[in-house]
């Protein structure tokens, strides 16, 4: 049989807030959609109907031409659907979607109904919201009850040898919350972003602004910088939020005498996405620090220092609509990557 070439939506959906598509029921190619779901991809209806799901879902093993398939063909064959989605724009943004399919027929020609709303900002909110609760709640209710403790302690042994230890117990604990609550400020400010905020950004020149700051912090670290070209991306401070954190826990939590950390700027041959790597020598991330980080585990555990600092990484990543990931150095350490779509060279650095 062979497939529907001309079914066309209503021009009356055109007029919704909500992205509007028609697929068929075999494959899952897009019929047709309305300027909403075109906004939304990034690609004109046209280039649309020439797609298929796979064409703009995220590069990730998650999501799966395969399993949008059998997704639409549930729908056709009557139980209609309802997942959440993760895309990538024609410009290499990710965004999250929600999806409903129900089954449908327009000019005598079955096919499926799809319902599209971005709810990238609406699951910031919530997993900000859990993210803060869990500090809150675990990490310092417990570290004010550690505090408290030492407190104690110091008050009783005053004429101990053991008082210079306590004290410094105490100090470590209070900075260890205060950079817990300079943690909480940056997501604050991340997980609302304005669009029109972001603008072509060098990786290069933030990364080498990053290296100065951080090394003054830290001046027996030994943390370089490996970038040939700029390489520009659409991006806000987010950006630097997310290289602070990781050239910051490469450092302090390496057990070597002079940690090395080395930051890395290029290119995705695959994707063009512009890409930092922070390569370190300490040891390995611990797994539940990074397993935290998907949002479809649950813990009743405190997030240690180097958890927070992942998860601000995580959220500003996130909201510049791009992929954040980690693997093993070799001999020895880390390696974090950030990815970003990548953005135009400003006119004023042409020529």
């Amino acid at each position: 049989m062979s497939r529907p070439t001309s079914v066309r939506l209503p021009e009356i959906f055109d007029d919704l807030n909500v992205g509007i598509n028609l697929h068929d029921t075999d494959g899952g190619r897009i019929l047709d959609a309305n300027t909403r779901l075109a906004e939304l991809y990034g690609y004109s209806v046209a280039e649309l109907r020439s797609m298929s799901v796979g064409d703009y879902t995220a590069p990730s093993t998650r999501f799966t031409q395969e399993e949008a398939s059998r997704r639409i063909a549930r729908a056709a064959a009557g139980d209609p659907q309802s997942f959440a989605w993760q895309i990538a724009r024609s410009n290499g943004e990710l965004r999250w979607i929600h999806v409903s399919l129900n089954a449908t027929t327009i000019d005598g020609v079955a096919c499926v109904l799809s319902e599209v709303q971005d709810v990238t900002e609406y699951r910031a909110r919530e997993r900000r919201l859990r993210l803060l609760s869990r500090i809150v709640r675990h990490n310092l209710r417990n570290k004010t009850n550690v505090l408290m403790g030492y407190a104690d302690r110091v008050q009783r042994a005053v004429e101990d040898d053991t008082l210079e230890r306590e004290v410094q117990t105490i100090l470590d604990i209070s900075t260890e919350v205060g950079g817990l609550s300079d943690s909480v400020k940056q997501i604050e400010r991340i997980a609302e972003p304005d669009a029109t905020e972001r603008s072509p950004t060098d990786l290069r020149s933030v990364s080498r602004s990053v290296i100065d700051d951080v090394t003054a912090e830290y001046p027996d670290a030994d943390v370089s910088l490996e970038a040939p070209t700029e390489i520009w991306a659409i991006a806000d401070e987010g950006i630097r939020y997310a290289l602070e954190h990781a050239v910051r826990n490469a450092i302090k939590h390496n057990d070597r005498g002079v940690p090395t950390v080395t930051l890395s700027v290029g290119s995705c041959d695959e994707t063009g996405h512009g890409v930092v790597r922070v390569a370190d020598d300490g040891p390995a991330i611990p797994d539940v620090e990074i397993e935290v980080l998907n949002e479809d585990v649950e813990t009743s555990s405190t997030y240690h220092g180097a958890g927070v600092g992942l998860w601000v990484m995580q959220w500003c990543v996130d909201s510049l609509g791009g992929e954040l990931s980690f693997s093993e150095n070799s001999p020895r350490g880390n390696v974090v990557t950030i990815s970003l779509p990548r953005g135009e060279v400003p006119d004023d650095r042409n020529g």
